[in-house]
């Protein structure tokens, strides 16, 4: 009896184990796309980026037909991301020509632009050693330039306090406070200048003292004719 309950055990275990390798051979079995897949979209050709590979396996399921644009828009961001600018370019523009729009498409035609342009900057730079010309090449690029700087993001006020009336009343107090406190400050330094230049006053006063009027002598000149013994007379 136990010796069967043990076989069953282990066919079980084995089962499980068959199972769960099954499943895990076929999430990492790679997805390959069919002729008819690539013929239709190029671009999908020796690509081996699986994500992107997924997508363009939706694309061609017929199920989701009325997804196609959106999916094939998804393939152009994933290009991009892959640092394939060019082909993210030339699918973005594609679909812009058969009248699809949208956010994404825009995204990936500025974003595929710019990485190619800036390819373009370094190469120029690095390999060429030359400058961007004044007559062709540097008035678009400041034209560019100038229309980012425009289009700046808005600051985040996710993090922002909300205005309530508490706030409001707080920031009325705080005000108010502050007032009083800068006033009581002015009048005291006032009133210290005050008193500092009434000392100053009665100091300048203490020491200021009167001259005395010196009354010249009159000079005695004794004439040169005269006799000294006169007073003897």
């Amino acid at each position: 009896m136990k010796k069967g309950i043990l076989i069953s055990t282990l066919c079980i275990t084995i089962c499980l184990v068959d199972s769960s390798v099954y499943a895990g051979d076929q999430e990492i079995k790679p997805i390959k796309l069919k002729s008819k897949c690539i013929r239709h979209n190029p671009l999908a050709a020796n690509q081996t980026d699986q994500e992107l590979l997924n997508i363009y396996q939706q694309v061609c399921d017929k199920d989701n037909a009325s997804r196609v644009n959106d999916l094939l828009a998804q393939a152009a961001m994933r290009m991009y991301q892959l640092k394939q600018p060019m082909n993210a370019l030339q699918l973005a523009n594609q679909l812009q020509q058969q009248n699809v729009r949208g956010a994404t498409l825009t995204d990936v035609t500025f974003l595929a632009s710019v990485e190619i342009a800036n390819n373009a900057l370094k190469h120029m730079r690095s390999e060429e050693m030359r400058y961007l010309s004044n007559d062709s090449t540097y008035p678009p690029a400041k034209q560019l330039s100038d229309n980012i700087r425009s289009a700046i993001p808005a600051p985040d006020t996710s993090t922002s306090k909300a205005i309530t009336d508490e706030s409001l009343q707080k920031e009325i107090q705080q005000t108010t406070n502050s007032r009083r406190t800068s006033n009581r400050q002015k009048t005291r330094t006032t009133q210290s200048t005050r008193k500092t230049v009434n000392q100053v006053n009665t100091t300048t006063k203490r020491q200021t003292t009167v001259t005395p009027t010196v009354s010249k002598q009159p000079n005695t000149v004794q004439k040169t004719g005269s006799n000294p013994f006169d007073s003897l007379k």
